[in-house]
């Protein structure tokens, strides 16, 4: 355990951080999203996915408990399997975090294009512009600050909050009528693999786990259980939302899919007007560009962290003195985002397809993460739940489609990184 570090996080403020990690730019745009895929079948997949964030939850809590470590997953998957399946959770946080940038920056253009009615190629060009910002401010070394970051998680709970309450009206039960039947099942799946992206962030308790007050124990499992509940009534609620009030559509026309991206803006016009909508587009807009500056913050500094400890590209090893940032790392993040979004458009590759990338690689994290709960869990409820969130999550990594190879890609270039560069270094000792 981390002995340096201040123990001064108590139960509700561990709530308030963990809610904060979980809650992020993904339930902005999946409820129509889902939809548009599946009608009021999707409740379902948003219901499952409450449901498996329990052990999945638990399971990181358990770890944290045993294992207290601001390393957080990848140091549980070190000491369970070895330094070579810790570097990889490293090189799939690193891949997702960048490539999830295209998602947050388009999820922002969107709202805003969709509350101004302004034509679809619109969205990118704000898109591209939240990415500048972002790149811009942390290549200065103008990082977001904590009390800001708690800032935006509150601005976010805030508008899932007066959104489900602004839908209450108008919600109808016709529209909350679910048809499961034997053509059901694949859309509910696809959908629970889409939700995986708004659910991201459970492992964040890992990393703050020394930082909790004593009794530790009792600390972090309140935190947990208390943002599962919060997570999970705000999730349903605006589902409900959104679903109830009809506020999607299964069409195929540029507006029709905008405002699936942009359905809690359609919802809140609905409950108060065009003025409503255009509020809640604004608000979506700084939801995501401070989404994005912390993104970019960790992520290039994960990026520097994973060269720093020769398990990624030594170029990234280089800290600008001026500025004391990692530039290198932050214009690669950059760079992976900006490239991703221009393919996007054209290819007019959608969103739909976009959260697959980044859910295959969290989600062969957590069943990484979870298998190492197996192992190194003392308490036998905790590996219960280990076991079970990694059955689950290895079943649902399978529905994933072709995007699962995106994982064992991931691997490949990380072990043969890997691989040359322990053959290299053995050259230079046999040559000293």
């Amino acid at each position: 355990m981390d002995n340096s570090l201040k123990q001064s996080i108590s139960a509700p403020q561990g709530v308030a951080l963990y809610v904060g990690a979980v809650l992020g730019s993904g339930i902005l745009i999946l409820p129509g999203m889902t939809g548009g895929i599946a009608g009021a079948n999707a409740l379902i997949s948003w219901i499952v996915m409450i449901l498996l964030s329990i052990p999945l939850a638990c399971t990181f809590a358990f770890l944290s408990i045993d294992y207290p470590s601001s390393g957080g997953v990848a140091t549980f998957a070190n000491k369970a399997f070895g330094h070579y399946t810790g570097a990889l959770i490293g090189w799939f946080f690193f891949i997702a975090g960048s490539i999830g940038q295209i998602i947050v920056s388009l999820t922002g253009g969107t709202y805003i294009a969709f509350a101004f009615q302004l034509p679809h190629y619109v969205a990118y060009i704000i898109a591209g512009a939240l990415l500048v910002i972002s790149v811009t401010g942390n290549y200065f070394g103008l990082k977001t600050s904590g009390k800001m970051q708690l800032g935006i998680a509150a601005l976010t709970f805030f508008i899932l909050l007066g959104t489900i309450f602004l839908a209450i009206p108008s919600i109808r039960y016709e529209n909350l009528v679910w048809n499961v039947g034997p053509n059901s099942i694949k859309p509910i799946a696809q959908c629970v693999m889409l939700i995986f992206w708004s659910f991201f962030g459970w492992e964040a308790i890992s990393s703050l786990a020394p930082e909790f007050k004593n009794p530790r124990k009792k600390n972090i499992l309140i935190s947990t259980v208390g943002a599962i509940v919060i997570v999970g009534i705000l999730y349903i609620g605006i589902a409900f939302a959104v679903i109830g009030t009809n506020s999607y559509s299964t069409g195929a026309e540029n507006m029709n899919e905008a405002m699936n991206h942009a359905s809690l803006s359609e919802v809140v016009t609905k409950g108060i007007g065009k003025n409503g909508g255009w509020a809640t587009g604004i608000v979506a807009f700084t939801i995501c560009l401070g989404t994005m500056n912390a993104f970019v913050a960790s992520m290039s500094r994960l990026g520097y962290s994973l060269a720093k400890d020769n398990i990624a590209p030594s170029w990234l090893n280089k800290i600008n003195e001026k500025y004391s940032t990692p530039t290198r790392a932050v214009l690669v993040v950059g760079s992976i985002a900006a490239i991703g979004l221009l393919a996007s458009y054209i290819f007019k590759i959608e969103l739909e397809q976009l959260v697959f990338i980044p859910n295959s690689l969290g989600i062969a994290t957590y069943i990484v993460g979870s298998a190492a709960g197996v192992r190194l869990i003392k308490h036998f409820l905790g590996k219960v739940f280990a076991a079970i969130a990694c059955i689950l999550c290895f079943i649902a990594y399978f529905f994933v489609g072709s995007f699962l190879l995106i994982p064992i890609l991931v691997s490949i270039c990380c072990f043969s990184y890997l691989y040359i560069k322990s053959k290299q270094s053995n050259k230079l000792a046999k040559e000293a």
